[in-house]
C-alpha cells in the first residue's frame, strides 16, 4: 500500500510539473504573438524596442517562473544532479533577466 501511494503521488507530481511546463510555453508563445501584434499595429513605428520591452519581456519572465516551479517539482520527484543543475540554470537566467529589466526602467 505504501509503495503504491508513493508511486501514485509521483505520477501526480509528474502531471503537475508537465502542466506547469505547458502553461509556461503557452504564455511565452502568447507573449510573442501579442508583441508582434503590438509592433504591427503600433502608430509609432519607431518604438519596436519599447514594445518588445514592455510586452514580451514580461511574458518571458512569467514563463520562466513557471518553468522554475515545474523543475523544482521534477527535482522533488527524482533528485539527481542533472535536475538540480537545470533548476540552477533556469533560476540564474530568470534572475539575470529580472535584474536587466529593472536596470533599464
Amino acid at each position: 500500500m505504501n509503495k503504491e501511494f508513493i508511486s501514485i503521488f509521483h505520477d501526480i507530481l509528474h502531471y503537475i510539473s508537465f502542466f506547469f511546463t505547458g502553461i509556461a510555453v503557452l504564455i511565452i508563445i502568447f507573449g510573442f504573438f501579442l508583441t508582434i501584434k503590438r509592433i504591427c499595429f503600433s502608430k509609432d513605428k519607431n518604438r519596436y524596442r519599447k514594445n518588445i520591452k514592455e510586452c514580451f519581456d514580461h511574458f518571458v519572465i512569467l514563463g520562466l517562473q513557471l518553468l522554475i516551479v515545474a523543475d523544482i517539482i521534477d527535482t522533488i520527484i527524482a533528485p539527481d544532479i542533472l535536475s538540480i543543475i537545470i533548476v540552477l540554470i533556469v533560476v540564474l537566467i530568470r534572475t539575470i533577466m529580472s535584474w536587466e529589466l529593472r536596470q533599464e526602467e
